[in-house]
Order: structure tokens, then C-alpha cells, then sequence
């Protein structure tokens, strides 16, 4: 008797186990993408310029989901309450994601992402229309010190790259009355109508106007090889490197194995040369790092983004 007991519990256990599915290897089914900006802006062409090469790799499209609003920090939020199994996944761009906290921007902070990767860095550039009398940037820096406050230069968002170089600038002792405008659109109309003196843009967004603008700095630590013969601001003595480092995230508490495996993979995407040519030709150009990059970069920055985050509410309270 105790003898069929036992062969009936194995067979019943043998059953249950026959019975209990197996898990399926990630990724099993395409992984949502939000994009914290609107389709067709330079954090959207991050997605779509790999679109094709994700899929390869992984074995599963990519689903875009447009959550714009607050520079990035609506979707941002959705993303860090996002379920962290390696189906929702994002795009976002520092600093930008670090500022969105510290001006009240949404519900998350850098600790609620895991970082998957930069792609690639979109440095700030100073530019003025074709037909402007400022032709370098001496003439510029001469102009602001001899009209304190008069001269507007306009910038593409709030405490983002282009914000964050006018602010160092003023730190630096060039005065100037910046003008945020919404998105790089209406601030390159601004100043090839003439509304604004200056444009502190994106070097990709710029090349669009190439023709029609001069470009007097470039907010880099070496020459861009984008713009040949445009001086750094470190050249021309002023210590400014900024811009929109365009990164991948996920919410914090990916498994250990998927988060290695989408590290892995947008590495070795990136490291593609038909893919770095794509980027190229889009003003994107491929600068690869991992997530730990990212990390570290987040740390080194936070005192300052404080600062400017106070500087720019004193300013913004005098007005």
C-alpha cells in the first residue's frame, strides 16, 4: 500500500510539472518604446534610425508610444512607473532628465531608471543669421559687454543644453537677455526673422539652416567634426562643454539578464557602421557609451544642476 502511495504522489507530481508551463525566453512579444517628445524630434529619430537593426537583434519590433509635455518629464514619468520586466522601455536625454526634477517636472528621479546606454551627444552651437554684423564670436561677446542685457539670444528649452550654456556664459561675464523659445523650430524662425540676435541650438537641428546661418561656437571639448573650422568655447577661453546626451532607459529593477542582454545589444547596433553613417547623415553622430557612463555623469553634475536650477529661479523672479 505504501508503496502505490508513493508511485501515485510521483505520478501526480510528475503530471504537475508536465502541466506547469514553461517561462518564455525574453523577449517573447515587441516591447513598448515611449518617447517623451513629439514623432519626428531629434529623441524620436534615436528610435527610428535603429528601428530596423533593434528588431534583428532582438527578435521583436518596437512599438512607439508619444507621451510629450514638460520637456520630457511626462513621458519620463510614465516610464519609471512602468512595469520593469523588459517590456516598456524609453528614450530620454540628459540633462534634461536630471533639471526635470529639480523644477518640479514630473514624478521620478534619475534613481528610477535603469540606464541601458548613450547613443549618441548633440552638442550646443552658437549661431547667428548669414547677414547678421556679428561675424565671430568676438564680435559677439564685444556686443553683449558694450549693451549689457540687450543683446537676446534666444535658447531652445529651459535648462537643457543651449539654456545651460547662455546661463555659464552670464557666469562667465557675458551679459545677455536670454529667450527661451518652445522647441528648435521656432527658435531657428526667431532668429533667421530677425526677433532674436542669437541662437543657442543643437548642432543636429542647426545643420537644417546651415546655409543660412553662421556659426560662431561650438560647446564641445574638441572641434566638431560636424562643423570644420567652427572655434570651441574652450578655444575662445571660455570653459563650456554642453549637450543633449540622447540615452536609452528603463525602469528601475530590470532582471539582471535582460538588462545585460538590451546593454549588449544597443552596443553592438551602435558599434554598426551602416548605422553610424544613418546617423551621420541626420547630424546625430553615433558617440556610443554604456549605462555606467550615464551614472557617472548623472553623480558629477548634480551640484552644478542645482546652482543653475537656483540661478535660473532668481531670474526668472526678477523679471
Amino acid at each position: 500500500m505504501r508503496n502505490m502511495f508513493v508511485l501515485l504522489c510521483a505520478a501526480l507530481f510528475t503530471v504537475g510539472v508536465i502541466a506547469t508551463p514553461a517561462k518564455a525566453a525574453w523577449p517573447d512579444r515587441p516591447i513598448r518604446i515611449i518617447v517623451p517628445f513629439n514623432p519626428g524630434a531629434g529623441t524620436d529619430q534615436q528610435g527610428r534610425l535603429v528601428e530596423k537593426e533593434f528588431k534583428e537583434t532582438f527578435g521583436q519590433p518596437l512599438n512607439f508610444v508619444y507621451k510629450p509635455g514638460a520637456d520630457g518629464a511626462i513621458g519620463a514619468t510614465e516610464l519609471a512607473n512602468s512595469r520593469p520586466d523588459g517590456y516598456t522601455i524609453g528614450l530620454y536625454a540628459f540633462p534634461l532628465m536630471v533639471m526635470g526634477p529639480l523644477l518640479g517636472k514630473g514624478k521620478y528621479g534619475p534613481e528610477s531608471f535603469d540606464y541601458l546606454g548613450i547613443s549618441c551627444k548633440d552638442v550646443a552651437v552658437l549661431v547667428v543669421p548669414k547677414d547678421s554684423p556679428i561675424k565671430s564670436f568676438e564680435d559677439f561677446v564685444t556686443q553683449a559687454k558694450a549693451n549689457p542685457g540687450k543683446l537676446r539670444v534666444g535658447v531652445v528649452e529651459i535648462l537643457g543644453p543651449t539654456h545651460i550654456t547662455a546661463l555659464r556664459l552670464q557666469q562667465q561675464g557675458v551679459p545677455m537677455n536670454i529667450v527661451p523659445h518652445a522647441g528648435g523650430s521656432k527658435a531657428m524662425v526667431a532668429v533667421l526673422g530677425g526677433h532674436i540676435d542669437a541662437l543657442l541650438a543643437v548642432t543636429g537641428a542647426s545643420l537644417n539652416s546651415a546655409s543660412k546661418l553662421n556659426f560662431l561656437a561650438v560647446a564641445s571639448d574638441e572641434p566638431e567634426a560636424l562643423l570644420p573650422g567652427v572655434p570651441t568655447f574652450k578655444e575662445k577661453g571660455f570653459d563650456i562643454v554642453s549637450a543633449f546626451a540622447r540615452v536609452w532607459l528603463a525602469p528601475k529593477g530590470l532582471p539582471a539578464d535582460v538588462k545585460q542582454r538590451l546593454g549588449e545589444g544597443l552596443k553592438s547596433i551602435y558599434a554598426r557602421e551602416d548605422v553610424k553613417e544613418r546617423h551621420d547623415k541626420a547630424g546625430l553622430p553615433v558617440r556610443f557609451e554604456d549605462g555606467t557612463v550615464l551614472n557617472q555623469w548623472i553623480d558629477a553634475f548634480m551640484p552644478e544642476a542645482r546652482g543653475l536650477v537656483d540661478l535660473y529661479n532668481q531670474q526668472k523672479a526678477q523679471q
